[in-house]
């Protein structure tokens, strides 16, 4: 079996592409949320400033937002990492993020 057989296309329309959304969308809002939380819980415990601590926040739920976003893409049926990184980044823009 190749490569391209064990995925399928990526839905543009319909009831198939409004799932990969709401999935993309709730990977993301989990992701972000995990950034937030495990960056104000690592400047707590380091003893960081306000600002160290929501600048490191911010950084982990911009990670963890793409992280977790791109696994439904992916599963859609893009074939490789960096066209779901694309994918995801012109959603993000797209929604003003």
């Amino acid at each position: 079996m190749t490569h391209h057989e064990h995925h399928h296309e990526l839905p543009t329309a319909g009831r198939e592409l409004t799932a990969v959304s709401i999935s993309a969308t709730l990977h993301c809002l989990t992701g972000c949320a995990i950034g937030e939380v495990l960056g104000m819980i690592l400047g707590a415990a380091f003893g960081w400033s306000n600002l160290a601590s929501i600048v490191v926040s911010v950084l982990l739920a911009f990670f963890f937002g793409y992280l977790l976003t791109i696994r439904p893409v992916l599963a859609a049926g893009v074939y490789d990492f960096l066209t779901g990184l694309r994918i995801v980044k012109r959603r993000a823009e797209w929604h003003g993020r």
